[in-house]
């Protein structure tokens, strides 16, 4: 009780001295890790490639890292969810190095202690560069992992892999990655060839940890005019030296997209248009199945705006097996300068959230379908509004959603291995309708550059069968957000949140409650802009206690990361 009531008074004066909210600049441990400090809605995370990420005001019950989407198509395909890291993303000209550790762990007593020494709690790794480009080209080269999250399964996973499974040290992170290569840019062409090794650690719908190494794993990229084109090769190993089981399989995937350009945003009519790829080679014991070894996906993008104020969007794709459409409606109403008010409908309806994902998990013998029967469809109406007076804006924003068919899972069977849990059955639907309603209300405060604060709180409640939800989403949230800039070369970002409690129904045979709590993160930055150099320090997950926010996951723990990076 004391401890509670500590933490909220320390929340209610950081809050009041120093005006901390939640769309603050807080620096991630890696690009794609942002869902660790955001504070709109449920992030559950299990380790930096599997997550539970939904923002309240989204609809339905699904994790956006489900949803295929085309903005998603660089992005990371891991089994049947989508994913920024392990990042193949080129940085700009710059060298940089990152490490960091949680802070159970005094780093220097490794160094003072002979005997007895405290465990490495997970330390953070991260270093590269990319050059200068002359005459167009440039080369560049990134090693990184990242351990967090690791401690927790690392005694059941380490039995299954053969060596340390990473590319430095003995943490069995969840993922490690390095590569090197080339690229060529000037005003007309963006363009790279990349190559290294990987390290992969897998989350299945049976929630065990699959291991996959890459070698090599090789990815061009290239953007001409309005065309992006981007094709993988994928050699990859899996295994399981428990059962003495070994796979192999050779990926190649990519797409081809065309973007509406300048030219074409200027009428009434704007068209984009692309297709996705995927081709697989199995061999051995790979884990994971696609039909056909092999799925094509072609989709299409349309936007009409007869008006300023009236946009329509849609996209559309369809194969042999799926279909997905997604598609909105909106109207900005006409009011004073300051103000605006949209109103809006959007629906998703589709056979699957992601149809490039694999069809099949085989686990002990036995196959886990991952697509259902029949369709989902999800409808939302919203509305939001905005308005500035000075230095003070201030915004809300209300929705109401139905969705039918919803995704879930059939658990049939659960299976404990020491402290993990794993469980058999198919990915199946809600043949019945759910409801919710969401609402949120902002205030933002600024001065010139120096200052910049945001309030933020929300609710949402949804009616239906949530004993077959696979989370229950929080349902209410409350956030402070700041950053501040002194002499324009110092930077500070807060953020303080609560959260409410969250819950995992179907992947044990009890529920998994994750309780509310308060999270505070932090970022100082010292900038030398002349020189190019950026020295960076940032807090994670303060105040909060430590406890497992997904099932098989790892504890989220308090750290801090720190970069060193020059420009060029």
């Amino acid at each position: 009780m004391n401890s509670s009531l500590n933490k909220w008074l320390f929340a209610i004066l950081t809050s009041a001295m120093i005006a901390v909210p939640a769309l603050a600049s807080i620096d991630p441990e890696m690009e794609g890790m942002e869902v660790v400090s955001r504070g709109d809605g449920t992030f559950l995370v299990g380790s930096p490639t599997y997550y539970f990420d939904r923002v309240a005001g989204a609809g339905g019950l699904h994790s956006e890292s489900e949803l295929w989407t085309p903005q998603k198509l660089r992005y990371r395909l891991l089994l049947n969810r989508i994913s920024i890291l392990p990042s193949w993303d080129p940085y700009s000209p710059s060298v940089w190095v990152k490490t960091g550790n949680e802070l159970g762990d005094m780093i220097y007593q490794d160094l003072i202690t002979p005997e007895n020494r405290p465990v490495n709690r997970t330390p953070i790794l991260e270093g590269g560069f990319r050059t200068p480009s002359f005459k167009g080209f440039w080369a560049t080269a990134r090693g990184f992992q990242d351990d967090h999250y690791s401690s927790n399964t690392m005694t059941n996973r380490k039995k299954i892999v053969e060596d340390e499974f990473s590319l430095f040290g003995e943490n069995y992170p969840m993922f490690s990655s390095g590569y090197a290569g080339f690229g060529f840019t000037n005003d007309f062409i963006n363009a790279s060839v990349l190559a290294g090794e990987e390290y992969l650690w897998l989350f299945g719908e049976s929630s065990r940890w699959i291991p996959v190494h890459y070698a090599p794993r090789i990815e061009a990229r290239a953007d001409v005019w309005n065309f992006s084109v981007t094709a993988a090769y994928e050699d990859a190993e899996y295994q399981n030296y428990v059962k003495k089981e070994k796979g192999n399989r050779k990926e190649v995937n990519g797409s081809v997209y065309y973007q509406c350009g300048k030219l074409c945003e200027q009428g009434l009519l704007q068209a984009s248009a692309g297709l996705a790829f995927r081709a697989v080679d199995d061999s051995g014991i790979v884990y994971t199945g696609l039909d056909d070894d092999r799925v094509v996906w072609p989709f299409v993008e349309l936007r009409v705006q007869p008006t300023k104020r009236l946009t329509a969007n849609v996209m559309f794709g369809i194969n042999d097996d799926d279909w997905l459409v997604q598609d909105s409606l909106e109207f900005l109403v006409p009011t004073p300068d300051r103000l605006g008010i949209t109103i809006g409908v959007k629906n998703i309806s589709g056979t699957r959230l992601n149809p490039m994902a694999e069809d099949k998990e085989y686990f002990n013998g036995k196959t886990i379908s991952l697509s259902a029967d029949g369709q989902m469809n999800l409808i939302q109406g919203y509305a939001d509004f905005a308005d500035t007076a000075s230095n003070i804006a201030f915004g809300g924003r209300a929705s109401f959603w139905s969705e039918y068919g919803a995704e879930t899972f059939d658990t049939t069977n659960t299976v404990k291995d020491e402290k993990l849990v794993y469980r058999y059955g198919d990915v199946s639907r809600i043949n019945d309708w759910i409801h919710g309603v969401t609402g949120e209300m902002w205030l933002g405060l600024w001065y010139k550059e120096m200052f910049n604060f945001k309030a933020l709180g929300g609710f949402e409640h949804i009616d239906g069968k949530s004993s077959r939800f696979e989370v229950n989403p929080a349902e209410f949230f409350v956030s402070f957000s700041a950053d501040w800039l002194f002499r324009k070369s110092f930077r500070i970002s807060h953020s303080l949140r609560y959260r409410s409690d969250a819950e995992w129904n179907l992947r044990s045979s009890d529920p998994l409650v994750v309780k509310g709590d308060w999270y505070w993160d932090a970022t100082f930055e010292q900038m030398f802009p002349k020189q190019g150099l950026f020295l960076t320090g940032t807090l994670l997950h303060s105040l909060a206690n430590e406890v497992l926010q997904t099932p098989n996951g790892g504890y989220d723990r308090l750290r801090f990361i720190c970069t060193v990076k020059k420009t060029f």
